[in-house]
């Protein structure tokens, strides 16, 4: 039982001492498209800036937002303490993403990762991807 004991307690401090004090996060991916799959943020027929679009955490807590030029989509991390998100495209057009969280173990740093098990699109449910493809 002792050697047990000891082998359990000398396995735990060697994983914590390879753990790294990182900071692992969940991003979603917001790609815009018209009804005829065209995208409304990058490209030729883009009626939206990507630079001039926010996201909100909550009802006004404006959190980082990234461009991922290639894969022409908007990108930004879920916030701990959030579940509700609203995408500001102009005055007019503003869409809500809710999501429902949960907690892991991290893979790759010390603690947990949120993610999403659930998402809605405004007020929907849709496939809990994430790549969340929006068609106005």
């Amino acid at each position: 039982m002792l050697v047990l004991s000891l082998t359990i307690l000398i396995c735990c401090l060697s994983c914590s001492e390879e753990c790294d004090d990182c900071l692992e996060l969940t991003s979603k991916n917001i790609k815009y498209i018209d009804s005829n799959g065209a995208n409304l943020l990058f490209g030729n027929q883009a009626t939206y800036n990507p630079d001039n679009v926010v996201v909100k955490a909550g009802n006004d807590n404006i959190i980082n937002v990234w461009k991922q030029e290639n894969a022409e989509t908007i990108s930004f991390n879920l916030e701990e303490n959030y579940s509700d998100y609203f995408i500001v495209l102009s005055e007019t057009l503003i869409d809500t993403i809710k999501f429902e969280l949960t907690e892991r173990k991290s893979i790759t740093c010390c603690g947990n990762v949120i993610y999403s098990t659930k998402t809605f699109l405004n007020g929907t449910e849709i496939e809990n991807n994430d790549l969340i493809v929006i068609t106005h």
